[in-house]
């Protein structure tokens, strides 16, 4: 992890506005269990893109181990923000509530005053109730007290629920009448052709729940712009996303995949990035490259790939 510390410093001094450099660098700096420099770099990349979820990701993960946990929150919370369906987030901002809930302070009190006892838990949701209370003498408790129409009066019912859905959500569902889902309807969906590495990282995140467009939305891009598209900024998740796609959707629908990988390896940071692959992304290499060889017809072309692709299996 220190050489890898050292490769995206270099690639910072060559590019300072580099987000993803510092995100990237953060995570290196998370492995080697140094926090702290974590944070600051956390802190650069959102200031260089405050919309980067893996900034705010990494930042909180940082948090949690100085033990930060009331930051964290602030940081998950913010990733659903961009992501409503993000497992981590969802998961941890449920038990960082849990663990940060205020508690009941007691102060032992004299019998009869109630001055001293402080509630610091929020007010409860459910609707209040009003109690009929009867002042009794003595000489009255053989008797009863006059009958209430129910004993407990609802005095207020719960209100309507609005929920306000996130701004990046891209879909709507509606029901019929019985309550039952309907189609799922999509909205605001990109099908713009990416400008820039920006771009891209923007409207892949929007779809990433969404692989038929996702596999749509990278079809949809020529393969020889992919060097002028990423140019120093793709990273490893990225990559193998790309490669995920290709190999779920390419191979099954007989879509050539050559000009794809070829084009890849000819991106400048295409070699550091495939220094993170697990086992599984090492397995959807090779059925890639078993396929792409297949499917070449000249043999100048096979060489080529073979050639091209000497990193993805060298690593």
């Amino acid at each position: 992890m220190e050489d890898a510390v050292e490769c995206y410093t270099k690639g910072l001094q060559q590019d300072a506005l580099n987000a993803v450099l510092f995100a990237n660098r953060a995570m290196a700096l998370l492995k080697l269990q140094k926090y702290a420099a974590a944070v600051a770099d956390c802190d650069c990349s959102i200031e260089l893109d405050d919309s980067y979820t893996k900034a705010y990701l990494r930042r909180a993960t940082a948090h949690l181990k100085l033990d930060n946990k009331q930051l964290a929150l602030d940081d998950f919370k913010r990733v659903l923000e961009f992501e409503p369906e993000n497992k981590l987030a969802i998961s941890t901002v449920r038990r960082l509530e849990v663990e940060l809930e205020p508690a009941v302070e007691y102060t032992p009190r004299k019998p009869g005053d109630i001055t001293n006892m402080k509630r610091t838990l929020p007010p409860s949701d459910k609707p209040m109730l009003r109690i009929q209370i009867y002042d009794m003498h003595p000489d009255d408790f053989d008797t009863k007290p006059p009958a209430a129409k129910s004993g407990i009066e609802e005095i207020s019912s719960k209100s309507e629920v609005s929920v306000t859905k996130p701004k990046n959500e891209i879909f709507t569902k509606s029901s019929d009448k019985n309550g039952a889902a309907s189609a799922v309807k999509f909205e605001n969906l990109p099908n713009r052709i990416p400008m820039n590495y920006i771009q891209f990282q923007t409207d892949t995140r929007r779809l990433q729940n969404h692989p038929e467009k996702l596999f749509e939305y990278i079809k949809q891009i020529d393969p020889d712009v992919y060097p002028k598209l990423f140019q120093n900024s793709l990273e490893a998740d990225t990559l193998f996303m790309i490669l995920d796609i290709l190999n779920k959707f390419y191979i099954p629908n007989r879509l050539p995949v050559y000009s794809e990988l070829y084009y890849l390896t000819k991106v400048k940071r295409f070699d550091m990035a495939v220094m993170f692959k697990t086992e599984r992304q090492q397995l959807t290499i090779s059925e890639l490259v078993q396929y792409a060889a297949e499917t070449v017809d000249d043999k100048l072309g096979i060489i080529a790939l073979i050639k091209g692709l000497q990193y993805l299996r060298s690593f």
